[in-house]
């Protein structure tokens, strides 16, 4: 009910668009190719997809939509749907109000790292750096000319609803290929014996009616800018715990799902500072899903933070998540012209993590000690490429993707790309997607 809430808000949005409104957006048919055989994988290999933009602004106001659906032609979920940003904004000589679902640039590294903390990703695919925003009001104010403040509060939450999984006949499917699923099979009392999977539906309510409450304070100048934030908010992905037991006739296992909404406290200082044409920005985030503020914010000291116990035994089977608090350093510096983007960027992982790559109903972090450069080039008014490449120097992981954009009379295009992974670490989180080197094509239409 409430997915399809949303889609009724954007069908609306699209067709009775006002005649001083504008539309812009992209029709497209994709197809993939697979170089390899991954162990498990969807049966879906080509879609059609939809991405529309609505916009107008006038010199105190603004109203601006993006949404995006992706059809599959094989699979049993056909539809994934994405609504990054959907808000309405009013200005006043100091001050901004914005109401509605807003990407928070508070972190500015994170999009390129694809960690998915403060903003969602949209999760069509595995190395899109595509964000979904926060939803609620978003304020900012200009207190002096070098200090600005900035507020989030929210008593509606969306969860990232990309990739799509569903549970059939006792197993964990989805269409996407990038949906790391839970182990099929585990050993009790020296035998291996299947794991059948059921889940408890949680209501809606439990789902969206979650508190978010975030301040960021920055101090500027001409060419730069300091600033540091902390944010209280749900996971953008539902967390699954799980009771297990073992059946009567101790053929099998059966694990049953308890999707749950759990917050977590972030907090960070950044740093940014433009030397000539080069931004360069310096990042230091923490993450941690331990934090309780209470149900209604009665705590608001960090000291006082409580850990939750969130771990479920039975006499044959435990599953106990790992809730590790992960703390980042980040570096970028980046060129952004009207002929080309140029990005370096690094990211050290400062915590230390012991989620494996195969818990039960965690992930482990996506990046060790990592290093990527990242180029966009326009050679022609019709012909784009991009390269982008991350190396990993703990686990020697290295990740490619490149695309390249062939632009038809401003209303047709070709893109061809290819996804590349190499992880020789079994503890690494890209170990799972190691066998799922990708070469797509597309045709799109403008619109």
């Amino acid at each position: 009910m409430f997915l399809s809430k949303i889609s009724t808000l954007v069908m609306i949005l699209t067709l009775s668009t006002p005649s001083w409104a504008s539309i812009e957006g992209e029709f497209s048919y994709e197809k993939f190719l697979r170089l390899n055989s991954p162990q498990k994988k969807s049966k879906a290999v080509d879609w059609i997809g939809l991405g529309a933009i609505y916009k107008d602004k006038t010199r105190d106001t603004e109203v601006f939509g993006e949404a995006n659906l992706r059809y599959y032609f094989n699979g049993p979920q056909s539809l994934n749907y994405s609504l990054p940003e959907l808000y309405y904004t009013s200005e006043t000589d100091d001050s901004t109000w914005t109401y509605g679902r807003k990407i928070v640039n508070w972190s500015l590294n994170e999009k390129y790292w694809l960690l998915g903390n403060l903003n969602g990703r949209q999760g069509f695919t595995l190395l899109s750096s595509k964000q979904e925003g926060l939803t609620g009001l978003h304020y900012t104010k200009e207190v002096t000319k070098e200090i600005d403040l900035g507020i989030f509060f929210s008593y509606f939450h969306i969860p990232a609803l990309n990739p799509g999984i569903r549970i059939e006949g006792g197993k964990v499917t989805s269409n996407s290929e990038w949906v790391r699923r839970p182990p099929e099979r585990t050993t009790i009392l020296g035998s291996t014996v299947p794991i059948e999977y059921r889940m408890n539906e949680p209501s809606i309510g439990d789902i969206v009616l979650k508190k978010s409450l975030g301040i960021n304070a920055a101090y500027k100048w001409k060419s730069g800018a300091i600033s540091s934030y902390a944010i209280y908010k749900p996971e953008n992905n539902l967390r699954s715990n799980a009771e297990a037991s073992l059946a009567t006739d101790g053929s099998k296992v059966i694990a049953i799902a308890n999707p749950i909404v759990n917050h977590h406290l972030m907090y960070g200082l950044q740093g940014k500072q433009y030397f000539g044409d080069v931004l360069g920005v310096v990042s230091f985030d923490v993450t941690d899903p331990n934090a309780k503020l209470g149900d209604d914010f009665e705590v608001l000291n960090p000291l006082q933070l409580k850990d939750n116990d969130r771990i479920f035994e039975s006499e044959y089977f435990s599953i106990k998540p790992n809730y590790d608090k992960e703390s980042y350093l980040s570096a970028s510096a980046s060129v952004d012209r009207e002929s080309y983007i140029l990005s370096l960027n690094y990211i050290h992982l400062m915590s230390n993590n012991s989620r494996g790559s195969d818990d039960f109903f965690s992930e482990t972090v996506k990046w060790k000690s990592t290093i990527g450069a990242m180029g966009r080039i326009m050679w022609t008014e019709g012909i784009f490429t991009l390269l982008d490449y991350r190396y990993d120097f703990v686990r020697k992981d290295q990740i490619v993707r490149i695309e390249g954009d062939y632009i038809i009379a401003n209303a047709f295009s070709l893109r061809v790309g290819a996804e590349l992974i190499k992880s020789p670490d079994n503890t690494s989180y890209w170990s799972a997607y190691r066998t799922n080197d990708t070469i797509y094509t597309s045709i799109n239409y403008l619109f």
